[in-house]
């Protein structure tokens, strides 16, 4: 199944307790863990938990599903022992996120799934995410997540690229009074990677290049 970590073992064990097909939006550090591209660099890394989305239009559905929460259920009883569980899930009216997060989400290639589907949003929407407090963690983890895209894909999100979506983000009423001082210490700590960052040539172009985040 590739790279295997807590996550993956979690979405494994809750891929054996489904009976049907069904789909699942990652975000947190799980997201990042069960991504193929990243996690193979991230090897030190470890979560005990996987965090969902449940976007809006699927809520009735998800919450009315009895096979679905049965399979979480009986994913975090065999879990328990370990430590491992899936209790964290939330409808995206409660998450930070841009109005068209559901247009950018990334299919995980994980092997050795039967029934389980999982997807996850894009770094600019999981950067976003961690606008809701913006704590020494949340900064540490935008960080690594800023700086591995960049050195595994050549690409990044600009602190511009990300300020101009915070101001559009959908922000719950929870996180409002710490949402202003959040946006702006992840946006500068975005700036300070830009400004950083010297050329690497792309992975593809330079097979030696090693990852060391």
């Amino acid at each position: 199944m590739g790279q295997i970590n807590n996550a993956n073992r979690i979405v494994s064990v809750l891929d054996r307790h489904l009976t049907t097909e069904t789909e699942i939006i990652v975000f947190g550090s799980s997201a990042i863990l069960l991504d193929p591209m990243f996690s193979i660099h991230l090897r030190a890394r470890q979560t005990n938990d996987v965090d969902i989305i449940i976007p809006a239009q699927l809520e009735l559905a998800i919450e009315t599903n009895e096979e679905f929460w049965n399979a979480i259920e009986a994913t975090n009883n065999e879990m328990e022992p370990d430590g491992l569980y899936i209790s964290h899930i939330f409808p995206e009216q409660e998450i930070i996120l841009t109005p068209e997060w559901q247009n950018h989400l990334h299919r995980l290639p994980l092997e050795g799934l039967q029934r389980l589907r999982i997807l996850r949003p894009r770094i600019l929407d999981l950067v976003l995410s961690k606008m809701g407090r913006g704590d020494a963690m949340d900064l540490e983890d935008v960080r690594q997540i800023v700086s591995l895209e960049h050195r595994v894909t050549g690409k990044m999100v600009t602190s511009a690229e990300l300020d101009a979506a915070a101001a559009r983000a959908t922000v719950p009423q929870a996180y409002r009074e710490l949402f202003p001082k959040a946006r702006k210490d992840i946006v500068q700590a975005v700036k300070m990677i830009e400004q950083s960052i010297s050329y690497r040539p792309h992975p593809e172009q330079d097979k030696g290049y090693r990852i060391g985040i």
